[in-house]
């Protein structure tokens, strides 16, 4: 794991730098906005390329549900404060 930033990034990479998944929180007018992003270096075999396409679709599901829940859990603890 690599912090870049504690305050406002959290990144992973694997050790062959072939993943990145990174976490930022943009302040803007008063809110915060989490960001994710990843990066994923398939390389060029049509193999590579077609598993791909196959993860992407449930890979949005399921980071769009991620950030749902870590949505709710903040502002439910702002509420609360």
């Amino acid at each position: 794991m690599e912090i870049l930033d504690p305050e406002r990034v959290l990144s992973w990479r694997l050790e062959d730098g072939r993943w990145v998944w990174t976490f930022v929180l943009v302040e803007e007018e008063g809110e915060t906005r989490l960001i994710s992003r990843n990066r994923i270096r398939v390389g060029g075999s049509l193999g590579g390329r077609l598993a791909m396409l196959a993860m992407e679709p449930g890979s949005l599901v399921m980071e769009r549900k991620m950030l749902l829940g870590i949505k709710e859990r903040a502002e439910r603890v702002a509420e609360s404060a």
